[in-house]
């Protein structure tokens, strides 16, 4: 899937574009969640950063205090952050989210889950990352005005008819008056 032009202009319009993928992942499912972060990385022209030692040295509650996933090394200079945190589930398929963090006041802004299987991991966060940015993004909710008139489609506009000659009246000079 190839994200929208509406979803790259949203990440331009923003003061600051300064960004970073993360993705964290139950045991065994390191490499996979890695490597759908990283494509969504290269799609948004973001930043991936690997958390894998910081992760190891912070313990098993890093991936969901937003505090200690922040202090991450590589996150310094970014302000937005997308965490991708994979998880598995019974039958091979995956409990995935995809959270849209605000790094300066440490809070979620909107997150997204659903249930995936391995294979649609990276597709998936990319249509989750599309959705995310669309609800966050003042731009999407009240678009700015097009500089192209629209016009509608289908059947061309009725022609309107010339104005009527003024009726004259009673009281006005020259009228024809009644008997």
């Amino acid at each position: 899937m190839v994200l929208t032009a509406l979803t790259l202009l949203l990440l331009s319009a923003e003061p600051d574009p300064s960004f970073a993928v993360v993705s964290t992942a139950a045991p065994g499912l390191e490499r996979t969640a890695a490597q759908a972060g990283a494509a969504l990385a290269v799609r948004l022209e973001a930043q991936h950063v690997e958390l894998g030692s910081h992760l190891k040295t912070m313990g098993p509650q890093c991936p969901v205090d937003l505090r200690c996933l922040t202090t991450a090394p590589g996150l310094e200079s970014t302000t937005r952050l997308l965490h991708l945190r994979v998880r598995p589930l019974s039958a091979g398929r995956l409990a995935a989210e995809l959270r849209f963090i605000d790094r300066a006041r440490l809070v979620v802004v909107d997150r997204s889950a659903a249930i995936v299987e391995p294979a649609e991991l990276a597709t998936w966060a990319e249509q989750a990352a599309t959705r995310l940015f669309t609800r966050v993004s003042p731009l999407a909710r009240q678009p700015p005005p097009s500089a192209f008139p629209s016009r509608a489609t289908g059947a061309p506009p009725a022609p309107v008819p010339p104005p009527a000659p003024p009726t004259p009246s009673k009281g006005v000079r020259g009228a024809e008056e009644e008997p």
